[in-house]
Formats: C-alpha cells, sequence, structure tokens
C-alpha cells in the first residue's frame, strides 16, 4: 500500500499506519523495500475443537477426555500448511470415537468437476473406492449372491464370447480379482498415471463396456500367480454385483452399507455404460470415510449393526501378496501385503511394531486402521501429480504427531 492513496482522515489514518506497523513487524523489523506486493496475514494458531455432532451415527468425544494430547493435534494442524501441503482435509476416531473432523482446504480441484462437486467436504476416493468395493463383495457373498471366492469369475457374466480367448480365463476365481491376482496382460503402474501412455488411461478413454474389454484381454500368467494392479476388474467386481444381485449396484450399495452406516450424501463416478465406477470412481465426506475403517475396526459392525460378517473382515486382510517396497529410512508405514482389496503394512513406534491396513487412492486418499490401539484415520489430499516426496506426508503425520498424543504408547 502506498502512502499516496491514502486518505488523510483520523480514522483511516490511524489504521494505515496500524497495517503498516503489523506489516513490518511481520517482515522481521522496517527497511522495505517499498514495493506495493500484498502481504496475507500469518495463520491463526489451531485451537482444537470437539467434532460437532450432526446426527450421522458418530459418537464423538474430546480428545483431552479419552487421554489424547490436544497439544500435540493443535501442532499438527499447524503445521499442514508448510509440512503437510497436500492435505485436503483429515478426520480421527480413538477408541470408536470421533475425535477431529477438519477440512483445510479452501478450493476446489479438476477431479471435482467429473460428478459436479461443490461440497469441499466432499472428496474423490479414487482407488480407495477398490476397498469399499471388497465391502460390497463380502455383504454380497453373506446374503448369498456369490458362493464364495470360489465362484468361477466368468460365471458371473452373461457375454456370449470373449477375444483372445484361454482356457485359463475359465479359471479366473472371484478371490483372484480381489488379491488382484486375475492373470490377464495388465500394467497399469508403468508408466505411470500422469502420462498420457498409461494403459489405464488409455483404456477410459478407448472402451465403452469395461467389465467386456477387461475380460477381451490375453491372459500373461496362471490366474492365481501374480500380482497386477487393475482398475477395471474392480469395476467388473461392480458389474458382477450388479448381474447377480436383485438390486442395482448403486441401491445395493445404498441398502446394504450407505444407509446402515448413516451416509446421507455420496457422490458417484459411472462408466459410459452407467455402471457406478468402483475402482476410482467414489466421493465422500471425510468423516463418512471414517467410518468405513471404523466399520472394520469393530468387526464389521457399526453401532451395533451387523453389515458385513467378521469373518469377512479377517479374511480381508490376510497377506494374499506379500511385499517389500518401502525403505525403513524413507517411508513411516512399511507395506508388507496385500489382502481382499486392502493394503497392509505397519508402524515402528517407541521400539513396537503397530500393524495396520489401509485404503488407498491416487493422489493419497489414505484410509488407515490400527486395530490393536483402537485407532482409525482418513486423509483425503491433492498430490495428484505423485511427487515421490508427497507420498509419505499423510504416514509422517500419523508417525510424528497422532501416535505421540495416544494415550501409553
Amino acid at each position: 500500500m502506498s502512502y499516496e492513496n491514502v486518505k488523510y482522515s483520523k480514522i483511516l489514518a490511524v489504521l494505515c499506519v496500524l497495517f503498516v506497523l503489523f506489516v513490518l513487524s511481520a517482515c522481521g523489523g522496517a527497511g522495505g523495500s517499498g514495493d506495493d506486493d500484498e502481504v496475507e496475514p500469518p495463520l491463526l494458531p489451531f485451537s482444537y475443537r470437539e467434532p460437532a455432532d450432526i446426527g450421522d451415527g458418530w459418537s464423538t468425544a474430546d480428545a483431552a477426555d479419552l487421554g489424547v494430547d490436544v497439544n500435540m493435534l493443535e501442532a499438527m494442524m499447524d503445521a499442514l500448511p508448510a509440512r503437510f501441503d497436500i492435505v485436503d482435509s483429515l478426520a480421527i476416531a480413538y477408541q470408536g470415537e470421533l475425535i477431529l473432523d477438519e477440512t483445510v482446504r479452501t478450493e476446489l480441484n479438476q477431479f471435482d468437476d467429473w460428478v459436479g462437486n461443490t461440497n469441499l467436504d466432499m472428496h474423490v476416493l479414487f482407488s480407495a473406492s477398490k476397498s469399499l468395493a471388497s465391502l460390497a463383495v463380502g455383504i454380497a457373498i453373506d446374503q448369498g449372491v456369490f458362493s464364495g471366492v470360489d465362484v468361477p469369475f466368468l460365471s458371473l457374466f452373461d457375454y456370449d464370447s470373449y477375444e483372445n480367448w484361454d482356457e485359463r480365463k475359465d479359471e479366473i476365481l472371484l478371490q483372484d480379482v480381489l488379491t488382484m491376482r486375475l492373470g490377464l496382460d495388465w500394467n497399469e503402474w508403468d508408466p505411470p498415471y500422469t502420462s498420457p501412455d498409461n494403459q489405464m488411461l488409455r483404456f477410459y478413454e478407448t472402451e465403452t463396456d469395461f467389465s467386456k474389454s477387461m475380460l477381451d484381454l490375453s491372459m500373461a500368467e496362471d490366474p492365481g500367480s501374480t500380482y497386477a494392479y487393475s482398475t477395471p476388474a474392480i469395476v467388473a467386481l461392480g458389474q458382477a454385483i450388479e448381474n447377480r444381485s436383485p438390486l442395482s449396484l448403486i441401491d445395493f450399495g445404498a441398502a446394504n452399507a450407505l444407509l446402515p452406516l448413516d451416509i446421507s450424501t455420496v457422490e458417484v463416478f459411472t462408466t459410459p455404460t452407467g455402471l457406478p465406477d468402483l475402482g476410482r470412481g467414489l466421493y465422500l465426506a471425510t468423516r463418512d470415510f471414517l467410518k468405513f475403517g471404523q466399520l472394520y475396526a469393530n468387526g464389521g459392525s457399526w453401532n451395533g449393526t451387523r453389515i458385513v460378517s467378521e469373518d469377512w473382515v479377517q479374511a480381508s486382510i490376510v497377506p494374499y501378496t506379500q511385499f517389500g517396497w518401502l525403505e525403513p529410512e524413507k517411508f513411516d508405514w512399511q507395506i508388507s501385503g496385500y489382502g481382499y482389496q486392502w493394503w497392509l503394512g505397519f508402524f515402528e513406534f517407541n521400539g513396537r511394531r503397530l500393524e495396520a491396513y489401509a485404503a488407498r487412492g491416487h493422489g493419497e486418499q489414505n484410509l488407515l486402521v490400527m486395530p490393536e490401539i483402537g485407532l482409525v484415520v482418513a486423509v483425503f489430499s491433492h498430490a495428484f501429480n505423485s511427487e515421490e516426496d508427497e507420498v509419505n506426508q499423510t504416514f509422517e503425520l500419523i508417525a510424528d504427531f497422532i501416535l505421540p498424543a495416544l494415550p501409553e504408547l
């Protein structure tokens, strides 16, 4: 602000002087360049507050009443802009109680346009949607829609024929889809999603019936033998439910998961055939996303209502494929395996190995469940360029602030 533009009324003169003194103080004293650059006011320190009780099924609690160090939570929130700048929102449940629910993003992103979302609290899950697809399969098995995970996958479809026929396609089981071991010729990780040559991006741009096109791929390995991450395979899981359930896929999910979990709002990106895209297309509010982690932490129940069997929860977090990708000195959460659309891993904290399983999505959407200590954490982020230095931010936040805040850890 230049002095030439100041109106020298007494009130405005006083306000101007106060403003200039404030800016000089923020910059470390006098001696400015005289530039007219705007200076943003400093962010106020975060003051912890118990999450609002909005009648959505969550029991809320003041973190301090559960022995959680509120000062650590406040320090964590204050660290978001500089140290954890990818974070859009964060919710924490401890011992079954919602103790934090904060949305910090102030603008929408390009992926909100996919479904016309205008609510800052709603966020794309990307591949974290896959873990919810796994839940839907478990419910379908509980209800007899599917006979079990050993059912031949092609028997759940009514296509007359398939391209690149190979007798091994008849050997693909539902379990092979859940564990990403179909044996089809597919690689959506190399080149990465940021490349126009990525196989999944080309698939989404060129195909219409995603289930049929996926099953038309040639075989590269025996089913059940080799892990190959596949988003269209999980779209096909949703198609299988729609094919065999008396309800449409969206009605099946609403009746058996959304309504029992007291979730009133969900946005869904659909495929060209109108099928909800369970591979990457669900949008939820953070505290609703957190409910799915709490559901699994509770062994499949929510507020006393059984939603999926405890057997399914336990079967979902078995390491059918074992990994050892991440370097201990580089990442705070070590991935150790893959279950039924859940990533398995652990934190090392104060000499303890704390097991944690997670729903994970592109852009660092993360839902982590640590059943041993009663902790569930949901984080939505905007790291859509997949920068390597952003991958660990969510896990570092948990390791450096949330775990130290918990009592007796």
